[in-house]
């Protein structure tokens, strides 16, 4: 008993050092405040841009003809602040407008010119061009002196209308950004912390210090209580985001867009307990290959090439779920979403988008778990093997030798 109290003892030594030493690390802190920092910097950037850039982006129009000056008034892009052509080409060399339209009439036919530096931006070219065409066509029946009968035949139209679920169409747009949103962290996150945990782990291997530690504590019990601090850590990276994101929500509950969109709804009704479990098993069980693998190389700066098999998994995952998910749920996300790795990203994607039953996901989550259970408890069995292994066997070798002392 009183081993198995000095063992638990030092499990619990590794896990404190082991996350503190992440969580108050500058590298950490940055991690989790860039998105927010990003967020903020791409908002702030573009307001300004738009504040600043909203008047001399803008096309001025030059005409003498009424019915054009009322037509295009609601246009969004132009201005009439300038009344002839001498004062707009005024305004452009001060860059006070990006250019002006000169529209005459002559006969019966509309004649507009573009004069600027650069090409009229398509959107206000085709609602200029979209109106200007309606007075002309205005202009052309007048010209015809059509019958009462013939004016009505021209006057018809087609006849379309949609019917939707507005509701459902709503809530297909949530899951599609959710799920999305969800993959890419799920993809930077796995990329960030694979890396730092094969970087440590292959930075201890083979120093005198790990004999020193194992000589105080089970090899197993310490790579265990490194994989349990760093499964802490990354809770804490996400409880961070979800602390954030629950605060924006209340902050921000009570606008028109959110509050009768039905939004927030649906995006409460596309996360559940079961994905938020998947993705801390699916992290974990990464970050468990992850130091597999970096203790497996002869020198730190190896870890990278150590750690290829684990990202060509991640951009298969990733990549994968991008390019099938774009057609809906088939066969094959659905036999991904069971098989560990790529179950990461496959699994919340189809129980996001309502493609697969509560008893699906929770199925996955069990192979899951199962998986990351049984690779943990193999991997400390042999990791004293693996760390205090200084010879540059090559990755198969040095495992092959691992079995044999494990």
């Amino acid at each position: 008993t009183r081993i198995r109290g000095g063992s638990m003892r030092n499990m619990l030594v590794v896990i404190k050092e082991t996350y503190l030493r992440h969580v108050k690390s500058w590298s950490f802190f940055f991690m989790v405040i860039s998105p927010f920092l990003f967020i903020g910097l791409s908002g702030g950037i573009g307001y300004l841009q738009g504040s600043s850039l909203a008047q001399n982006n803008k096309v001025a129009v030059v005409s003498s003809v009424p019915a054009v000056t009322e037509s295009l008034k609601s246009t969004n892009g132009i201005n009439f602040d300038y009344k002839d052509e001498a004062s707009a080409q005024e305004a452009v060399k001060d860059e006070k407008i990006k250019g002006y339209l000169t529209i005459d009439q002559e006969g019966s036919v509309l004649k507009a010119v573009y004069h600027g530096e650069t090409s009229l931006e398509s959107g206000i070219k085709l609602a200029v061009t979209t109106k200007l065409n309606e007075l002309q066509y205005q202009l052309n029946r007048s010209e015809a002196h059509l019958s009462q009968e013939q004016e009505q035949h021209l006057a018809q139209t087609i006849q379309f209308s949609e019917q939707i679920d507005e509701s459902k169409e709503s809530k297909k747009m949530v899951q599609t950004f959710a799920a999305a949103g969800l993959g890419f962290f799920l993809y930077m996150i796995l990329i960030t912390y694979a890396s730092v945990t094969a970087q440590e782990v292959a930075s201890e291997k083979g120093t005198k210090i790990m004999e020193v530690v194992f000589s105080s504590i089970r090899a197993s019990h310490y790579f265990y209580a490194r994989m349990i601090a760093l499964l802490l850590v990354i809770l804490t990276h996400i409880g961070i985001y979800v602390v954030g994101g629950l605060g924006a929500i209340l902050f921000f509950k009570d606008m028109p867009f959110l509050a009768n969109s039905g939004i927030l709804s649906h995006l409460g009704e596309a996360f559940s307990v079961n994905t938020l479990l998947f993705v801390l098993v699916s992290l974990f069980m990464y970050v468990v290959l992850a130091a597999f693998l970096g203790s497996m190389v002869s020198r730190p700066e190896d870890s990278g090439k150590a750690l290829s098999p684990l990202m060509l998994l991640i951009m298969v995952g990733f990549i994968g779920v991008t390019a099938l998910g774009a057609s809906g749920d088939n066969l094959i996300l659905k036999i991904g979403s069971y098989i560990p790795f790529i179950s990461t990203f496959f699994m919340p994607f189809r129980a996001i988008n309502g493609y697969a039953n509560s008893i699906e996901a929770w199925i996955s989550l069990a192979i899951t778990v199962v998986f990351a259970v049984t690779a943990t408890a193999f991997i400390g069995r042999m990791y004293a093997s693996l760390v205090l292994q200084t010879d540059d066997l090559g990755i198969w070798k040095t495992f092959k030798r691992a079995l044999s002392y494990k």
